[in-house]
């Protein structure tokens, strides 16, 4: 069998190895070096520093329910609460309920008074769930708010008992005589744990002003069955 040999064409011109040293720039050239100005930034991302980095911490308190690491609280300055205040109208908070829900416990607890307009917001808005609605209803109550009052006392007829308890435990921590009369209609109330929260409220009213508000002491209600509510954290 005759044996193939290959065939060597040559090229129509030499184009001899030139070594790198002696080559000329490339196409593409990397960028310079930045200078030492340029190398580090002039904030660095330390704890408590930056906004950025305070966010992330708050947010990862929020996913992990966990409380605020040591020496947090006594940073909390007007810079802090106006980012907690922020966070309540960011979309990604929102989107996420149990992270919502804990921003808004949060700000109930350090009594941020500058965020009862949005709390007051999002109790009114339409399209927020019914346990939103009662964390903002608790929150708002926790502040302590006068103004307050007048959107608890709108949003009062839900039908959801749960909502009602909260608006109605809200009203009670409100040091104002004008929520005394709303009290008596929730005392009045259908559901008993709503019922109960007014009556409670209202025993503190007398105390405060030694007076009787209401004849009989108020409707006294038969003790039901209780259907099964998801409350508050801070109600359970």
């Amino acid at each position: 069998m005759p044996t193939r040999t290959r065939s060597r064409k040559r090229l129509p011109a030499n184009y001899p190895s030139i070594p790198d040293a002696q080559s000329g720039p490339t196409r593409y050239n990397e960028p310079e070096v930045s200078s030492a100005l340029d190398r580090v930034p002039a904030i660095r991302f330390e704890y408590g520093l930056t906004k950025a980095d305070l966010r992330m911490q708050i947010e990862d308190v929020l996913l992990r329910r966990c409380p605020l690491p040591a020496g947090t609280t006594t940073a909390l300055n007007d810079d802090v609460r106006s980012l907690l205040i922020e966070m309540l109208e960011d979309e990604a908070i929102r989107s996420h309920d149990a992270m919502f829900h804990r921003l808004i416990s949060l700000i109930g607890r350090l009594k941020i008074k500058r965020a009862v307009a949005a709390l007051v917001d999002t109790l009114k808005d339409r399209s927020t769930s019914a346990l939103t609605k009662a964390y903002a209803a608790n929150a708002l109550g926790r502040i302590g708010e006068t103004a307050a009052s007048d959107a608890l006392v709108a949003v009062s007829s839900t039908k959801d008992a749960m909502v009602r308890r909260q608006i109605a435990m809200a009203l009670g921590r409100i040091n104002s005589e004008s929520v005394i009369a709303h009290l008596i209609r929730f005392e009045r109330d259908d559901s008993v744990a709503v019922s109960e929260v007014a009556t409670e409220a209202l025993r503190r009213w007398e105390e405060q002003l030694g007076s009787k508000l209401r004849a009989g002491g108020g409707k006294r209600q038969k003790a039901g069955r209780r259907k099964g509510k998801i409350l508050p954290a801070e109600e359970r």
